[in-house]
């Protein structure tokens, strides 16, 4: 049995993670093909796809998970985020460090604040704003999917 196919919050949280880093990855590459790795406003496209990962890794844990509650939503969802972020960063590490290293001198000489930046500054803001990202997008999906209570008054 494949042990990705059991479906518990860690199951769930990595197998989404997985994907989002996939499409992060993908989209990174795409990006830099196409000579679009300076326009910043286009890593808005990172939230786009971070949401979809932790909203759909709610949904799959709501649709799973006999026991769904606030807790188990956003667990599921920030596993997601801290997965596809710390993967993520090391993928920027190698990247700025192995494959390209003339990007961090780009990025030094054409980005705001770019003198202040190293490749350890620049891998550690892609985890921050992934997992604090992730955090809200998390929160947002557990409520939207969070099971209804029956309200009780008393009389």
């Amino acid at each position: 049995m494949n042990i990705l196919s059991q479906n518990n919050i860690e199951n769930i949280g990595l197998r989404w993670g997985l994907i989002v880093f996939a499409l992060l990855g993908l989209y990174f590459m795409l990006m830099k093909m196409l000579g679009l790795i300076h326009v910043i406003e286009l890593r808005l496209l990172n939230g786009v796809i971070m949401f979809y990962g932790c909203f759909s890794a709610v949904k799959t844990a709501r649709k799973n998970l006999a026991d769904f509650n606030f807790f188990k939503g956003m667990g599921t969802g920030m596993l997601t985020a801290l997965i596809s972020s710390g993967l993520f960063t090391v993928f920027g590490f190698i990247f700025l460090t192995f494959i390209e290293p003339s990007f961090m001198t780009e990025i030094k000489n054409n980005e705001a604040l770019g003198i202040y930046q190293n490749k350890f500054i620049a891998t550690a803001q892609i985890f921050v704003e992934g997992t604090a990202s992730g955090f809200f997008f998390s929160q947002a999906a557990t409520l939207w999917f969070k099971k209804a209570r029956p309200i009780v008054t008393d009389k």
